[in-house]
């Protein structure tokens, strides 16, 4: 089945794309410093200079970042030196809880990225096996696909978050890219590394094809859209494909590639369900067709099948072992 058979539901409505968890998880998380930051994080880096030489961050850029992630709960800052006093950040709960999104951004990069940089082997300590993260329906533990997932409107939410200019640019690696610099992710953050490009490919997700119905649901000037789906076609994320003779017209359709982007997006969508939205409020609800039950994901070790944790997974560089946090 070809990726762009997945998408069978009618174009949604822009209230229900701008009032979706993901587009709520990207006003707080949906740019590629904080991506950055988020994925260090996880590796055990904790002071303000670690972070920098391994982002290729400029300064006045990572401060801003940390102390967005900081008031929106992901990081806690703690004084770890009293004359003068320096501080160093770790992750709250809310920000442990997004393992699973770091894991599905992993396995992206791993299937689509040449890069040998990124350690492909990963060990369970509680079963002590080599491993890979497995994405999973809670219900019928049959692995998640795009095209086995329906959605349809919930509770009503009120209206998006503002989000300043800064986090909506495209961030490429405009800063210092020395030796220091950690460049895992790089590739699937070049896809989805600002508001903008996440909004696009949801819009994809729910079913838009069109520029005019792309524009039109996510409110995005046409130069910034002309940018985006042009960088999203030369990557092989969407394809540009002819759906009228006279005048020529296209339609964008998610390749292979792009359509593996949902389980990054899906893990996004419950993390903003959990973290993010008030007690009841559901603008979206998910279904798994294969057993019929409201969607709820799972990422578990391949070999023992146990949910994973951030404390019990290393790496295969001793550098990306992961730490007490």
């Amino acid at each position: 089945m070809s990726p762009d058979s997945k998408l069978v539901q009618a174009p949604a409505d822009s209230q229900l794309i701008l009032g979706s968890p993901v587009a709520r998880a990207l006003a707080v998380i949906g740019d590629r410093w904080a991506h950055l930051i988020i994925r260090d994080a996880f590796l055990g880096v904790r002071r303000f200079e670690d972070f920098r030489r391994r982002s290729g961050a400029a300064r006045g850029t990572l401060a801003s970042r940390l102390k967005k992630l900081e008031a929106n709960g992901i990081l806690d800052r703690r004084a770890y030196q009293d004359s003068p006093v320096r501080y160093e950040y770790r992750l709250t709960e809310m920000g442990l809880d997004l393992y699973p999104q770091v894991l599905a951004a992993r396995n992206w990069e791993l299937r689509w990225n040449d890069d040998d940089s990124l350690p492909a082997v990963m060990t369970h300590s509680l079963c002590r096996k080599r491993m890979h993260p497995l994405f999973r329906c809670q219900s019928c533990e049959a692995s998640i696909r795009i095209y086995d997932v329906s959605y349809s409107p919930g509770t009503a939410v009120s209206g998006t978050e503002h989000v300043p200019a800064r986090f909506q640019r495209r961030s490429r690696t405009k800063s210092k890219s020395g030796s220091d610099v950690d460049r895992r992710f790089f590739h699937f953050l070049d896809v989805v590394g600002d508001r903008w490009t996440g909004l696009v490919v949801a819009s994809l997700f729910f079913g838009l094809r069109r520029y005019d119905e792309i524009a039109g649901a996510i409110g995005i000037a046409t130069n910034i859209l002309s940018d985006r789906l042009k960088s999203l076609v030369s990557m092989g994320v969407l394809k540009r494909v002819p759906y009228q003779d006279r005048p020529v017209r296209h339609e964008y359709r998610l390749t292979e590639k792009g359509a593996d982007l949902y389980i990054h997006a899906l893990q996004v969508h419950e993390w903003a369900e959990r973290c993010l939205l008030d007690e009841g409020d559901r603008p979206l609800t998910l279904e798994h067709k294969l057993c019929n039950s409201p969607l709820r994901s799972e990422v578990v070790c391949s070999e023992c099948k146990k949910p994973l944790k951030p404390r019990e997974v290393t790496y295969e560089r001793a550098n990306a072992a992961a730490t007490d946090r």
